[in-house]
């Protein structure tokens, strides 16, 4: 059978078993992991065999450890065999699922997303760009899969809703976006709680690690590009893991006059990640696909086929260039 879109071909495969791998990207942000959470506590209580997972490094930033389903994610190597169909969600592609592509692909596999650039690589796919979060999508399921919403799985999707919407600040935004939450609150949520966990729970360390970045952070006005980075060396100063540095280019983004953020984090094998974003106005989801990466129009990455930070913003600021020009023809 071949490839389909749409919601009737994902309710087909999803309910015509009793077992899903639910999977998110690897690095999972708050989307990937609330909408794996939230998705994966309603097919249990449905009564689904369900297992759920992301890439290695196979790592739960602190922040979210909050978030009620913990006992259903298990590390890629202890995935056991046998489920009938797998969800791969907030994944524009299957590269994203790295080492995990193999067990995916081997049953059907239901594509949920809502990246612009997701290449529909599922038996089924579920692609809704307009949609401010995948969250936001999976509580379109709900109805569809028959699905109970309950105050554990709506505090996960609310998880996933506030972060990609930066806390509702972000031109993805819509009214359907906001009754949704107001849907998650009124199953349960306690939007003071999910604020508290994600956005006022850093360690000192990491402040301290953030206060250095911010102050040899670099404006260059010609571009409109505010950018900075974070090395393995901080990391190791500060006694800081990089999978807590995920808001901090929101610090950057305070810049005011700026067209352009980046983050530049040095991975352990010496590659570079690259963390974007912008004003509604100018599209870095499209730069971020040049090299390599993807994402939305105002918040994407990629990673750098250039070793260390410095080559990685030389091409960087090649492509905003080479960008503006072709927007001026």
């Amino acid at each position: 059978m071949g490839k389909a879109t749409g919601l009737e071909e994902v309710r087909r495969l999803i309910t015509g078993t009793r077992s899903a791998l639910v999977l998110g990207h690897q690095y999972p942000d708050g989307d990937a992991i609330g909408s794996v959470l939230g998705l994966g506590l309603m097919l249990a209580a449905a009564g689904y065999d369900v297992q759920a997972s992301w890439p290695e490094p196979f790592e739960m930033p602190e922040k979210y450890l909050f978030l009620p389903g913990m006992s259903l994610l298990v590390p890629p190597a202890g995935i056991k065999p046998g489920f009938g169909v797998s969800i791969a969600l907030d994944c524009a592609n299957e590269r994203r699922l790295e080492e995990l592509q193999e067990p995916a692909l081997a049953v059907p596999l239901v594509n949920i997303d809502h990246h612009p650039d997701n290449s529909q690589f599922g038996r089924a796919n579920l692609v809704d760009p307009a949609a401010a979060s995948t969250s936001q999508i999976v509580y379109s399921l709900i109805e569809p899969l028959c699905l109970v919403l309950d105050r554990d799985s709506a505090t996960c999707l609310y998880a996933g809703l506030v972060t990609d919407t930066g806390r509702f600040q972000f031109s993805n935004v819509t009214a359907e976006t906001l009754r949704i939450a107001a849907q998650l609150v009124a199953a349960g949520v306690e939007p003071h709680r999910v604020y508290e966990n994600i956005y006022q729970s850093d360690s000192l360390s990491y402040i301290r690690l953030a206060g250095d970045v911010l102050c040899r952070a670099v404006y260059d006005g010609d571009l409109g590009l505010i950018y900075g980075y974070v090395s393995q060396e901080d990391l190791s100063k500060f006694g800081v893991k990089m999978n807590e540095t995920e808001d901090l280019i929101d610090n950057l983004r305070a810049l005011r006059g700026h067209k352009i953020v980046a983050l530049f984090k040095e991975q352990k094998d010496g590659t570079v990640r690259v963390s974007l974003r912008s004003r509604s106005d100018t599209d870095i989801g499209s730069i971020a696909r040049k090299l390599g990466g993807g994402g939305h129009r105002v918040a994407a990455g990629y990673t750098s086929d250039k070793r260390g930070i410095d080559d990685a913003l030389l091409q960087l600021k090649e492509e905003i260039i080479a960008s503006g020009r072709d927007t001026d023809n």
